[in-house]
């Protein structure tokens, strides 16, 4: 799954490798040495419309679960099993967040019945992002980096029974200044926890792989990786 969010110093996030339900692998690439000014316009307007993890981190929860009811139509019309599925997921997650939409009669009556199974704990299930990480990297990093290098960041984690992740285990970290901004957003960020025989659990050995990559004047995609 691939999505772009609007956040500081981010210009793209790319989520592949999945391994059960949380993203196991991230890449974040900045081409910006300051903080952007927070102007809204058209463009903008009209990416949040098509993406509503946009709308999620703003937490303009009734326009997301709008987005997603239109993709769960959509998707099951083209007969596409994986992007319905993401989108169910996407609406479901969109209403746990919120505290004033309730599910309507019929919202996931497209859904297949075996993912909403997994959402709704009917079965044992691994813990699931409701909220995704989103990396912040300083502005300290940016001044030091060397642009086209990749900076990797792994770290194993708990997740507890309640959605909290705790015990962190750096296995890797290139960049002095990069170990805080990954420990943050995993921080910050809200989990389903991990089911088993109808009971939330506490789970292990999450991982999860950050690289980081500085654009200015050259391209990410060039880095050799020294």
């Amino acid at each position: 799954m691939r999505m772009k969010l609007c956040v500081v110093l981010l210009l793209s996030m790319a989520c592949v490798s999945a391994q059960a339900q949380l993203k196991d692998r991230f890449e974040v690439v900045s081409a910006r040495t300051s903080l952007p000014s927070p102007i809204e316009n058209r463009t903008a307007s009209t990416e949040k419309q098509a993406n509503p993890e946009l709308l999620i981190s703003e937490r303009r929860f009734r326009e997301a679960a709008s987005v997603y009811r239109a993709q769960i139509r959509r998707y099951h019309d083209a007969n596409d099993m994986k992007r319905l599925d993401e989108a169910c997921m996407g609406l479901f997650r969109t209403l746990s967040l919120s505290k004033t939409l309730d599910a309507e009669p019929g919202a996931f009556e497209l859904c297949r019945s075996e993912e909403l199974d997994k959402l709704f704990a009917r079965i044992d299930r691994d813990p699931m992002f409701l909220t995704y990480p989103v990396f912040e990297p300083s502005v300290s990093w940016i001044n030091t980096a060397d642009p086209g290098r990749t900076y990797n960041v792994h770290v194993r984690f708990d997740i507890t029974e309640t959605g909290r992740a705790e015990n962190f285990d750096f296995v890797q970290r290139e960049g002095y200044y990069l170990s805080y901004p990954v420990l943050s957003a995993l921080k910050r960020s809200k989990y389903l926890p991990a089911v088993k025989d109808g009971k939330p659990v506490r789970s292990s050995d999450n991982f999860i792989e950050v690289t980081f990559c500085l654009e200015r004047g050259k391209r990410c995609e060039e880095s050799t990786g020294d």
